[in-house]
């Protein structure tokens, strides 16, 4: 194998990986709650008779995710909250709790609060949330601790329908994103994996506002930008050499 070859090779392997992740942060960047992702690279250490040593190319360590928070959009819609603080919202999925920023909520047609992909958003004891039929949309309150009141705010003698269960871990990057009935390669949803969950301490909740992606647009372009000059420089370093090699074999 010639060093050269192989080097540009896993380059342009990369780039492309690369490409498709960046790609996929500037789909989303209006997409309520969603996280950026960021490549890890590490060189390529191997171990050959028993002598340990760095070989050409380099390759992904990991696929990370960028959990700081999002800009927040207002909107002054009731059913529309958003978290300050270390914090996610929980939902009902299929096969587990998932675990989210977006907090775009609708009624659904059995009055409980579900998100636009029809998951209930989970109250205190782990339980969907029922907005009562006779409550409209203009009539609900819902307090930074995520308490849900209807005809004007607790202090104000409003009738408590539930509280919004928010929840942190120990380590968000212990998080899975992969797996199940939804698509979590978007980045929206986070299952429990790894991580240590307990009851939210500092994050507060807001009415009215969105919580955007959290990939900035600048930043993204440059990623892509340099990653296409990244793959015409392996491009033309392999050419190079494969012609030098042609070269030599006809000469």
């Amino acid at each position: 194998m010639i060093n050269g070859i192989y080097s540009g090779a896993t380059a342009l392997q990369n780039y492309s990986r690369q490409q498709e992740v960046v790609s996929s942060n500037l789909a989303h960047l209006n997409t309520p709650g969603y996280r950026r992702q960021f490549l890890t690279f590490e060189e390529n250490v191997a171990e050959v008779d028993g002598v340990v040593g760095s070989y050409p190319g380099s390759s992904i360590r990991a696929v990370s995710t960028d959990f700081e928070a999002g800009p927040k959009k207002s909107t002054e819609r009731k059913l529309d909250v958003s978290l300050a603080g270390d914090g996610f919202f929980v939902y009902q999925g299929a096969e587990a709790e998932l675990y989210s920023r977006n907090g775009v909520l609708f009624r659904n047609p059995q009055g409980q609060l579900v998100n636009g992909d029809g998951l209930p958003v989970l109250g205190q004891g782990n339980q969907p949330i029922v907005i009562p039929p006779d409550v409209s949309d203009f009539d609900l309150n819902i307090d930074p601790s995520g308490t849900i009141s209807a005809g004007g705010t607790i202090a104000e003698g409003g009738t408590v329908i539930g509280q919004l269960n928010v929840v942190q871990f120990d380590n968000n990057q212990l998080l899975n994103t992969g797996g199940g009935e939804l698509d979590f390669n978007s980045q929206i949803y986070f299952k429990l994996g790894e991580a240590t969950l307990a009851p939210a301490e500092d994050a507060s909740v807001l009415q009215g506002y969105r919580e955007l992606s959290n990939a900035h647009p600048v930043t993204e372009l440059i990623s892509l930008i340099v990653g296409s000059r990244g793959v015409e420089s392996a491009q033309k370093a392999i050419r190079a050499i494969s012609d030098a090699v042609k070269e030599n074999i006809n000469s």
